[in-house]
């Protein structure tokens, strides 16, 4: 036994076959590695840029568009930026109508008085009252057909320059206005990978217009219905960005990475395939 374990020292030890013993000391020590060794795993998937804060401009009354004076990702401030206009001529003539009998009514009303006929002259004060009353909220749609941005952010609603002389009805949705700090991203995460998935892990993404930076987030919910998106079961997840930067708006699409912690090199190499092996054969 003895002289056995000295001739395997032996061949071990000495110089022949110098490069299979290399080889096999370098594979040894590369089976070390993968299972001793760790690596970042990070999740790979995509995303869309979303506003948190997003608002809407309807039209006040039925009218037909006159003006549009902004375009689709344009930048507006709240109550500064004048987004289009509304038609507000059958308002105007009205309003003079309205004005020109409320005058009468005062004439009226000065004359009952003077002559002492007090019931007509209470008639007459109520019907100039209503009619006070109808200029006073003709008056305001006129004001009001001037569309003002709600919040300072971006338009992100259709170009409607393509619509101007068509008609509006009330409450109808015109311009659709997303705020300009409040962007989040949703991140749209394989079935297969949403178990390694959890509140509070962070992760960066880029997007395609802009590769070379990197935006950190912190997942915020995790959506608990899968979906399918790109004839892939998917999972959405909601991430609160740390820095909203000039360039982002939203729509932006692009690749997010999300830390998942660390593993070993033989399992963030071996992993997929260990993971289809158990579906296609039941382990």
């Amino acid at each position: 036994m003895v002289s056995k374990a000295r001739s395997h020292a032996g061949w071990f030890l000495g110089h022949e076959h110098t490069w299979v013993k290399l080889g096999a000391v370098f594979i040894f020590m590369a089976i070390v590695f993968l299972v001793t060794a760790k690596g970042d795993y990070r999740i790979k998937s995509t995303f869309a840029l979303e506003a948190k804060n997003q608002q809407v401009v309807v039209a006040p009354f039925d009218t037909f568009t006159k003006s549009v004076t902004v375009e689709p990702g344009d930048r507006v401030e709240a109550g500064q930026s004048i987004l289009g206009t509304l038609e507000t001529s059958e308002l105007r003539l009205k309003l003079a109508a309205l004005k020109a009998e409320q005058l009468g009514y005062q004439k009226q009303m000065t004359a009952s008085m003077r002559d002492r006929k007090t019931a007509e002259a209470q008639i007459a004060q109520a019907q100039s009252d209503k009619a006070a009353a109808e200029i006073r909220l003709i008056e305001n749609k006129i004001e009001q057909a001037a569309l003002m941005a709600p919040i300072t952010g971006w338009v992100v609603s259709e170009d409607l320059k393509q619509q101007i002389g068509a008609p509006v009805e009330t409450g109808q949705v015109l311009f659709e206005i997303a705020g300009i700090d409040s962007l989040r991203a949703e991140l749209y995460v394989p079935e297969s990978f949403i178990a390694n998935v959890s509140i509070g892990q962070e992760g960066e993404l880029a997007s395609m217009g802009h590769p070379d930076q990197k935006v950190q987030f912190v997942i915020e919910r995790i959506n608990p219905i899968a979906e399918v998106v790109n004839n892939q079961n998917v999972f959405r997840v909601r991430a609160r960005i740390l820095e909203n930067l000039e360039w982002m708006r939203p729509g932006m699409e692009g690749e997010a990475r999300i830390a998942a912690g660390k593993k070993s090199y033989l399992w963030l190499t071996t992993y997929r395939l260990v993971n289809w092996l158990r579906m296609k054969l039941w382990i």
